[in-house]
């Protein structure tokens, strides 16, 4: 289902876009909405998104002066609903979804999304990664702080993601859901997932809260390794890479029994085996039982 956008400007008169996969907004004339009329709205300022063929996400970049939809201010990515209005400083954008009767081929491609190829089924790298104490850091941070620095993390891993030729599937939350489909080796791909997990981790402790007293940013990267399909059908298809499967419920169940292990970044034995690298290399911290698995699973940790 394709959608479109119907700008108010504050002076002038409204115009319509028509959205795809992606459509970023902001300041700068290279952005799908570009509001360059208004110079308190930031040169990047939000980035709306299509996955599941159907569901529209919206997601503050850092802005300064925020994104708002329907009077709430963005934090998280949120979901658009038909008839939502977005507030950006002064001006207004109404979101809109239509039947899709034909599928433009023209898409737009960004930081959000990427063209892997993926038909039906494929074994693909996948990361989990999820901001630690996130509903703590919700109610002891200012709403505006909380925001910004959310914005510029999601998009700083977005990129890097990306860059390493990974595909961001969906923001759910705090947490990213990522893959890389194995376009020349699964063991290259591997290494381009771990790759991006460690600096992910740097980055993380590179970050700072605005605010002193403030709690650490701290993340949980998960790596799994396994078939998936994508969850979409048809001309559709040519918009979103959604994947679904067995291996990424895995990939979050393996998120969701870090933290008793200690550990900031955790890989199953089929990521390990990906990457042909000696099991010895890594710390092991023997098998665990996933909730909803009958087979226990096997995971490491980095030394």
């Amino acid at each position: 289902m394709r959608a479109k956008l119907k700008v108010h400007p504050p002076t002038g008169e409204p115009f319509e876009i028509e959205i795809a996969n992606t459509a970023t907004i902001g300041r700068s004339k290279d952005n799908t909405v570009s509001l360059h009329f208004s110079p308190h709205v930031s040169r990047q300022h939000a980035i709306i998104r299509c996955h599941n063929a159907y569901e529209y996400q919206i997601m503050d970049l850092g802005s300064r002066n925020g994104t708002f939809v329907d009077g709430r201010r963005v934090i998280t990515p949120l979901t658009l609903r038909h008839g939502s209005i977005i507030r950006i400083t002064t001006n207004e954008l109404h979101f809109e979804q239509i039947e899709d009767a034909a599928v433009d081929s023209g898409y737009d491609l960004t930081l959000a999304g990427t063209d892997t190829g993926i038909e039906e089924a494929a074994e693909v790298a996948i990361m989990v990664c999820d901001i630690r104490g996130f509903s703590t850091m919700s109610e002891q941070l200012p709403e505006e702080i909380l925001a910004r620095t959310l914005g510029e993390w999601f998009r700083t891993a977005g990129n890097l993601v990306q860059q390493s030729g990974g595909t961001i599937d969906k923001f759910i939350g705090d947490a990213i859901l990522a893959y890389w489909s194995p376009l020349d080796s699964a063991r290259k791909e591997a290494h381009s997932a771990l790759g991006v997990g460690r600096k992910l981790l740097t980055l993380a402790e590179a970050m700072r809260w605005p605010l002193d007293g403030a709690p650490p940013f701290r993340i949980a990267v998960a790596l799994h390794h396994g078939n998936v399909t994508c969850g979409n059908i048809g001309l559709v298809a040519q918009r979103d890479a959604t994947i679904i499967g067995d291996a990424v419920n895995t990939a979050f169940r393996i998120e969701s029994v870090m933290k008793p292990l200690g550990q900031r970044l955790v890989l199953s034995d089929d990521f390990l085996v990906q990457l042909a690298e000696p099991a010895d290399s890594y710390l092991d911290l023997g098998t665990h039982e996933l909730k909803g698995k009958r087979d226990q699973i096997r995971l490491y940790g980095l030394r």
